[in-house]
C-alpha cells in the first residue's frame, strides 16, 4: 500500500488529466503496477544490454518512477507527457551514469529502445520498493532534496547548481555524495533485502 501523500496538489483539473497522472496523484498502487508491467521491460533490456543485471534494472526503474511521481506531484509535467518515454529516458540516463563511472569505464554502451522482454512477474515487489524509496527520500533534509532534485530531476550539472546556491562546485559534489550515501544506507530497506534470507 502506497503511504506517501503529496503535499501539493497540482492546479490542473484532475478530471482532465490522463488516468496514470490521476493515479499517481492519488498514490494508487494499481497505477504503479500498470506502469511497471508496461514500461519496465524496455528499461530492463537497456540495462542488460549495457552490462547490468535484472536487479540493476529494478533499481533504476524504481528511481525513475520516483522522479515521475515527484514531477506529477509538483506539476512539472506537460499534460500530454508520455510516461513510458519519461521513465525510459530517466532510467537510461541514470544507468549510463553508472556505465560511465570509474568502475564501469570499459563497458560498451548499447542503445536500443526496443521492448524485447515482456515479463513483469515482479510488479508487486517493485511497487513496494518504490513506496519505500519515496518514504526514505522524503526524510532527507532540505539541502539534500534541493541538490538531488536539481541534479536528477532537473538534469542540472553540478556547476550550475553550485552557482545557484552560491557555493563552490566541490562543495555541491560533496553534498551530493553525502546525500546519496544517506539514501544508500537504506538500501536493504528499499530493496527488501532484509526480508530475503540468503
Amino acid at each position: 500500500m502506497l503511504r506517501f501523500v503529496p503535499a501539493v496538489e497540482a492546479t490542473a483539473d484532475i478530471a482532465a488529466s490522463p488516468a496514470w497522472v490521476t493515479g499517481l496523484r492519488r498514490n494508487d498502487a494499481a497505477t504503479v503496477r500498470a506502469l511497471y508491467q508496461k514500461h519496465f521491460p524496455a528499461i530492463k533490456q537497456c540495462v542488460l544490454q549495457n552490462n547490468g543485471t535484472a536487479s540493476d534494472a529494478q533499481d533504476v526503474f524504481q528511481e525513475a518512477v520516483t522522479v515521475l511521481w515527484m514531477s506529477v506531484k509538483e506539476g512539472r509535467l506537460v499534460p500530454d507527457a508520455d510516461p513510458g518515454g519519461f521513465l525510459y529516458r530517466v532510467a537510461k540516463n541514470k544507468w549510463l551514469d553508472v556505465v560511465r563511472s570509474a568502475a564501469h569505464k570499459h563497458m560498451k554502451v548499447v542503445h536500443n529502445d526496443q521492448v524485447l522482454d515482456h515479463r513483469a512477474d515482479a510488479s508487486d515487489d517493485i511497487e513496494e520498493r518504490i513506496a519505500r524509496l519515496r518514504d526514505v527520500y522524503d526524510k532527507l533534509d532540505d539541502k539534500c532534496r534541493t541538490v538531488l532534485d536539481q541534479f536528477y530531476f532537473e538534469r542540472k550539472d553540478l556547476a550550475t547548481i553550485a552557482t545557484g546556491m552560491g557555493v563552490e562546485e566541490e562543495s555541491i559534489r560533496t553534498i551530493k555524495y553525502r546525500c546519496m550515501m544517506k539514501l544508500r544506507a537504506f538500501r536493504k530497506s528499499i530493496s527488501g533485502e532484509d526480508q530475503q534470507a540468503t
